[in-house]
């Protein structure tokens, strides 16, 4: 159960979180400029609840953080709740507070912090480094063309290792410059895990031994002798930092650049400009500039801050379906889910289907890649080769190739399936790492018997309700919110016709009786430990934009293959219910509303004290 969902409980039933355990005399809560309401509701549960174990003796409190490492706003974190920690926190500790700086650090060295102290914060003595090192190196490229850059940057991951370098940058996915020159240094040789999303944790079992491709947030925390930073220019303002001041350095770069060990390399598109902070005269002075250009004058300097915020809604010009809902907190989306769509759950306690999600892929189990979206494709084409003949899941719309392959009954189709799923999904995502490392694997990690039984369940849910399959159907339209427009496009797993008079129509569906007995139905089809509201939305935004097409609503099924989990979700109030849905969402995830003021801060934070007195102390 989620957090949010217990906190639900607590405040339904009345009874407190219990801490039976022995008390503890310290309690350190770290990492507190991360902290979001929910967090801080939940540390004083557990600080009061460790104050009833030790009958009545409060802990001693002690909190850690640095504010300019709070990068995650988008989940309602909030470096207040660091800086202003003994005023927040005095109601459930007795004792007097005391400060302390602790700006030294043992992992940058004194080259290091003068680039972060002069070249980002504009001089302020924020950091102190704690060993000697070479200077950071600012290399100025066309990140485009490979033919010098790759060079340069072999000879320092040669010199490091491969293991002990990863790129960071503010985005992965739909990042073609970056996807070309991970891709550059893949045929190298050089061995580089790219995450399959931006938000997904780093199972180090794949992670070992190999170059990391790494998002801000995802690294955070860690480290690596060798960090190259890439796209680190002032369209950081325009498309991530729209609402931030542009005269200092965002957090996420400050965390960006306090990543390295031993060398910090940054990589400038000299088509780029500089972000308007920058200190030229302390770039060049206290950084090692590695011209590629054919320009031999001084880096351009960036242009003057002072650029006004921007808050409000601003609307991307493109907004691919599986990404509608990403990012935004998990009790708001829960509470949209509620209000516009009533969700049955099925429950058909079918035994999980097991299947591997990470391969050994070198020799002497030193390398090892992550399959298990791999997995979901495999399974998806199989239902589809079975129950419509084709392959449009793996991007196969050539009956040659697939007469030719093997046939199911065959030991080598899934591992045919399963090497075509890595081809596609790196056309797709435009990352060949992957695809490169495993050329010589044999593809055979999914047993035949594990997928026969998942080719079944699924051809069976499939074919219980509806004929005449089509499977990746692409959809799109232009959504108007207050005036802007984005294109909301994607494929629907399956879309199949419902041969009986008696199905659910979707939700406010006025159409007759010849139409009811050919309604549409659409599946999204996973192969996950679980279903979640972000499936849901997903597959409510599918319906929405093939309603649009037909005006008719299909019923809308989400479906598990690997436990047999089946959803159906119903609008409350048709595609009218659904467009509204969408619109508060995309309201939600693209309005900059800058930070909370801090009255209002502060009235959240002593309502959720209230409330954690109130039920701890019943």
């Amino acid at each position: 159960m989620e957090l949010w969902e217990q906190r639900r409980r607590v405040l339904l039933t009345k009874q407190p979180p219990l801490w039976d355990h022995t008390p503890f005399d310290i309690i350190v809560l770290d990492e507190f400029q991360d902290c979001t309401e929910l967090i801080f509701w939940l540390t004083s549960c557990f600080v009061l609840a460790n104050q009833g174990v030790a009958e009545g003796e409060a802990a001693r409190l002690v909190v850690l953080g640095d504010e300019r490492q709070s990068i995650y706003s988008f989940h309602d974190a909030d470096s207040r709740y660091l800086t202003r920690a003994p005023e927040l926190l005095s109601p459930i500790t007795p004792y007097p507070w005391a400060r302390t700086s602790l700006s030294q650090s043992f992992r940058l060295s004194h080259p290091q912090t003068r680039f972060i102290n002069d070249v980002l914060l504009g001089g302020e003595p924020y950091i102190v480094g704690s060993k000697a090192g070479p200077k950071p190196i600012v290399v100025r490229c066309n990140p485009y063309d490979s033919r010098q850059l790759i060079p340069e940057l072999v000879r320092l991951i040669e010199i490091y290792g491969a293991k002990n370098t990863a790129i960071i940058a503010p985005r992965i996915r739909n990042n073609r410059p970056l996807s070309r020159l991970v891709n550059a240094l893949s045929k190298t040789g050089v061995r580089i895990d790219v995450p399959r999303s931006d938000e997904a944790a780093p199972d180090h079992k794949v992670t070992r031994d190999k170059l990391r491709v790494s998002t801000i947030h995802q690294f955070k925390g860690s480290e690596r002798d060798l960090i190259i930073l890439f796209g680190i220019d002032s369209s950081f303002f325009k498309y991530i930092g729209r609402d931030l001041p542009d005269d200092r350095c965002p957090n996420e770069i400050f965390v960006a650049g306090t990543r390295a060990a031993k060398q910090l390399m940054l990589i400038h598109d000299e088509s780029k400009n500089l972000m308007p902070f920058v200190s030229m005269e302390a770039l060049y002075n206290t950084s090692e500039i590695v011209n590629l250009t054919e320009n031999q004058a001084d880096i351009r300097p960036p242009d003057a801050p002072g650029r006004p915020l921007e808050f409000g809604l601003t609307l991307p010009r493109s907004t691919a379906v599986q990404d509608t809902a990403r990012y935004i907190p998990d009790e708001v989306l829960d509470d949209i889910v509620n209000d516009h769509l009533a969700v049955r759950r099925h429950s058909l306690s079918l035994p999980d289907i097991d299947m591997e999600t990470v391969v050994e892929s070198g020799p002497g189990k030193r390398f090892y890649e992550a399959v298990g979206d791999l997995n979901g494709l495999v399974v998806a084409a199989s239902c589809e080769l079975e129950v419509a003949g084709t392959l449009k899941t793996l991007g196969i719309d050539n009956d040659a190739v697939i007469n030719a392959m093997p046939p199911v009954e065959s030991p080598q189709h899934a591992p045919w399936l399963c090497r075509r799923a890595c081809e596609y999904e790196a056309k797709v995502s435009g990352y060949q790492p992957r695809n490169i490392q495993m050329k010589n694997h044999a593809f055979d990690w999914i047993k035949p018997t594990e997928l026969a039984k998942a080719r079944k369940r699924c051809s069976k849910e499939l074919t219980h309700s509806a004929t005449d399959f089509t499977f990746e159907v692409r959809v799109e339209e232009e959504f108007v919110v207050d005036g802007q427009t984005t294109q909301i496009q994607g494929q629907i797993d399956v879309v199949g016709v419902s041969s009986s008079s008696d199905n659910n129509d979707g939700g406010g569906n006025d159409d007759g009786d010849d139409d009811r007995k050919t309604a549409r139905i659409i599946w999204e089809i996973k192969f996950v430990s679980q279903l979640s509201n972000l499936h849901v939305v997903q597959a409510c935004v599918y319906a929405y934009l093939l309603a649009s097409e037909s005006g008719k609503m299909p019923r809308i099924i989400l479906y598990n293959v690997r436990n047999g989990e089946k959803w159906e979700i119903t609008p409350l109030n048709g595609r009218e219910g659904l467009r509204r849905m969408i619109e508060t969402i995309l309201r939600h995830k693209y309005t900059a509303k800058g930070e909370m003021e801090d009255k209002e801060f502060s009235d959240m934070c002593a309502k959720t004290m209230r409330e954690v007195q109130e039920i701890c102390w019943l």
